[in-house]
Order: structure tokens, then sequence, then C-alpha cells
């Protein structure tokens, strides 16, 4: 597909290509965004709203839609935000943005809102990315003449640093792109195959939670293993019962922790005195354990402790040292995701219909192997605790362990193999992300910030933990927009005049 057709798909306005600039195509300023998932089109929504002179933005991006990525393609409805609607708008200054539109749009999503609205509503993940593309939509079409967006409908395969300065961009479909700003907006890339299912990768008996062909195929099984306690386990039994599966589940994790639905919390409580920080991840841990027994002596809900800790998260991340960065994500990370990081209570519903019925068991246990058999598979597991293994048969199995590798040293990408090898960016040491500045700019092998190459959301993870939440994706998108803005305005619209662009 054309450039100038890709233009038309997201505008709804046929142009040239590039559309409108005309003769001072040479003369924009261009902003390269990898990646046009959330992150993505939240920076470019932001950047469109402060950017009235000359700007070129293109958004790299393999899916066809953008604003999806891969949190928000899904098009099971099953499959829940984790969520209410009043929780995610996408502009900051309107909090009932996404809810007013979700009861606009609701006779063609399928949804019937309460009668008090939709701000308390659980939506459907895919009609959430519709939500995010459309809002990009009328971003654009509310830009002035001399802004454009493209959507380039590639993969960016390898970023340089031009001798004259300024980098430049290789995709995959042989085009190369000279930026004047440049923004890993990558988003979520996928776990790596578990090496215990290896023997099971072409067989239509292992499936993900997101891939509809598959979890149709497992839905007239008996007995199914789900290899995850979190989020993507109760999309795959919320999925697998809109399916009619009648059959058991039984879900293993490493550490045996079970999520549980959001539940409506009460006022938030004292648990760190701000003047008191604590320095270290025991200490916290020690916070914590006693806030819980408070809670349950005055007959009040745990939920109120991760509600209760959100405004604390960034600064005790920032002032943790590297060793207690490391404790806090070998010991309480996966506690922390399934308390923060709560279920949607109806797609929740369908775990605990399966629990009264007897059809559900968790136990903490790691997988050791899986082998094909005629009929079923032959699954190894060693309980948590025991050293010895034990033996079942499965009628099929998930892998529901999410898809979110954050390790950039294990991400099997091009571009981000090219970026370390390069040594334009750091792996961050913690494992999560890359290293940059709180505010996004980019840090090469020597700690200097380039001042042309940021980041937003899941490359920044090791440096604002949450960074990857919707909420707080909002605001880095707004602060961002604001650098970038300024790192504009500071661009000499003859600067890129003699700049070579194979579109």
């Amino acid at each position: 597909m054309t450039t100038a057709a890709l233009q038309k798909d997201i505008s709804g306005k046929p142009s040239a290509m590039p559309p409108r600039l005309g003769e001072d195509e040479h003369k924009a300023p261009v902003v390269l965004i990898i990646g046009g998932g959330y992150s993505g089109a939240a920076l470019a929504i932001r950047l469109l709203e402060r950017r009235k002179r000359l700007l070129r933005v293109v958004i790299a991006e393999p899916r066809r839609s953008l604003g999806h990525g891969q949190a928000y393609s899904s098009t099971d409805t099953a499959q829940l935000m984790n969520g209410p609607a009043g929780n995610f708008s996408i502009h900051p200054e309107n909090l009932g943005h996404l809810a007013d539109w979700v009861e606009r749009n609701a006779a063609r999503n399928n949804i019937d809102p309460p009668h008090d609205g939709a701000h308390g509503l659980f939506i459907p993940r895919g009609v959430f990315g519709q939500y995010v593309e459309e809002v990009l939509k009328q971003s654009i079409g509310t830009a002035g003449d001399t802004v454009v967006l493209e959507h380039w409908q590639t993969q960016v395969i390898r970023l340089n640093r031009q001798g004259g300065g300024g980098l430049v961009a290789e995709f995959a479909d042989g085009r190369r792109l000279h930026a004047d700003l440049v923004v890993l907006a990558t988003g979520v890339f996928p776990i790596g195959p578990d090496p215990a299912l290896v023997s099971l990768a072409s067989d239509p008996r292992l499936a993900t939670p997101w891939n509809a062909e598959t979890l149709d195929h497992l839905s007239k099984a008996r007995e199914i293993l789900i290899v995850g306690a979190s989020l993507s386990m109760v999309d795959t039994v919320a999925s697998l019962e809109a399916r009619g599966f009648a059959g058991r589940y039984r879900i293993i994790s490493r550490r045996g922790h079970l999520i549980e639905p959001v539940r409506p919390s009460s006022e938030a409580m004292q648990i760190i005195d701000p003047d008191m920080m604590p320095r270290t991840t025991r200490e916290l841990l020690a916070l914590v354990i006693r806030a819980r027994r408070t809670l349950m002596a005055e007959g009040r809900d745990w939920q109120v402790i991760p509600f209760s800790l959100r405004p604390f998260i960034l600064p005790l991340w920032q002032s943790a040292t590297i060793t207690e960065r490391l404790r806090f994500t070998r010991h309480l990370r996966s506690l922390w995701d399934v308390s923060a990081h709560r279920a949607a209570p109806p797609s929740y519903a369908a775990v605990e219909r399966a629990i009264r019925a007897g059809r559900f068991k968790a136990q903490a246990a790691r997988l050791v192997s899986a082998s094909p058999g005629d009929p079923q598979i032959e699954v190894v597991l060693r309980p948590r605790g025991k050293a010895d293994c034990i033996t079942i048969s499965v009628d099929g199995i998930v892998d529901a362990r999410g898809h979110q590798e954050h390790d950039w040293g294990r991400i099997r990408s091009p571009l981000v193999e090219h970026l370390l090898k390069s040594r334009l960016v750091t792996r961050h040491d913690t494992g999560f992300g890359i290293d940059a500045t709180l505010n996004g700019h980019v840090l090469d092998h020597a700690g200097i910030a380039h001042g042309d190459f940021f980041a937003i959301g899941h490359p920044l993870r090791g440096v604002a933990w949450e960074s990857s939440s919707l909420t707080e994706l909002r605001g880095q998108a707004q602060a961002l927009a604001q650098v970038l803005a300024e790192k504009l305005d500071a661009v000499l619209p003859d600067a890129s005049s003699s700049r070579s662009i194979n579109g």
C-alpha cells in the first residue's frame, strides 16, 4: 500500500505523498515515531495538538491500524480492559472522554451502558483500540495544513547516526528516512517460547489467549493446562467459557499468586510517610504487611493497598539503589503484578463460575516438559517446594505467561539487536528496557543523552516502574510532546532542505 493510500486510510482525506506540505516537504522537520500502538498514538495526538508550524510526523507500524498495538488488537469481546472506562480517557483534562465516546458508539460495538453512564464500565480491549484510533484521526483532521502525519506500514530495522547530524532509519521495505527527532514507542515484545513447550510448536493443541483459531480448537477439550495465573489466564478462561467450554482447567504458575478481580476500594490509607520513605525492599514489605493486618482487623479490603501506594511508586523506584530494584524484581514483582493489575469483574466471573463448579484448580508449579501423545499431551510438573515431579495428561495447553518481554537482552528484533550492537542504546541494569532519563531522553553507552532520540512507555520500565500502565503512559505522552515541541521550535525550517528522503 502506498503512503498516499495510508494517509487517506487514517485521515479519511485523499492526498499526495506527503499530503499538504507541497514544496515545503523538504523543509519540514521530521519526527519518526517507532511503534503505532497506544504509546505512539497518544504521543502523536499530544504533538499534533501543540505543533501548528511546519511538521511531518511518520509513524512506523506494521499493523494496518494505529492505536491498537498488541494489547488492543483483540477482537474477542470477552477480553476486557482491567479498569473501568472512567480511568482511561486519552485526554487528561477530560477524564470522561472515553466514557462519553463509549456511550455515543454503544450500538455499533454491541455495548449496553448502564443507566448512570459508561464511567464504570469495563469495555473490550479491541473497543478501546478503536477509541484511540478515532481520537488520532480527529487530531489529524484538526491539525493545521502545514502539519501532516503518515503511517508507514512497515518496521524499522536499523537506526544510524548520520555523520552530519541526525538519525537515519532503514525500513524492512527498503525505504530510508532522515529524521530530526526519533521516539521509541515500541510497546511490548512477545515473550520467548517456553523451552518445555518446544515439542508442541506446531501442534494445534498448544494455544495462546489471543489466537481465536486455537481457542476454537480447544473449546471441545475435556482438560486444559494454563501456564500462568494472571490477566492472560483470565482472558483465556473468559474466552473459552464464551465458546461453551465445559471441561476442567488446571492452572500453574511459578509462585502460585492467583489474580483477583477489581473491587471498589474505600479511601486510601497512609502506608508510607512521605518524610520517612522506606529505603529497602524489606522495609517496604514490612509496611505493607502492617497495613494489611490493620485492614483485616478493620474488616476492609486489601485492595486499598495498591491504590494507596500508587502516588509513591515513582519516588520509591527513583530513590532505590540498583541492588534494591533487583531485589524487588526478583522477589516481589510477581506479587505486585497480580495485586496492582487485577482483572475485570465480568471476565473474572467466568473464573468464579468454573471454581464453583469444581472445574478450576490452581497450584504453584513449574512446567518441566510437555510431550505430544495420542490422544493427550503428557505433561511433567514440579510443584513448588517439592523435589519430585508429577505427570499429568491434558487435552491442550494455553501459554498464558503474557506477551511482555521487558529484557532488551532477550528480545529477538532486528531493531533492538542493532541498537544494542551499535551502542545507541544500553540495556537497563534491572533488565527492564533501556537507560534513559525520567523525561524520556535515551542515553548512549557512555550515559550521555542523545538530544534527538527519545523513548516512551515499555522501554522506560527500568527507569520508571509502572511506565507501561495507561495512566502513566498518558502522562508520559503529554510531557514528552512538550519536550519534542520545544526541540522542534529550535529546528530552523531550512535546516532540513538538503536531506534525502526515499519514500
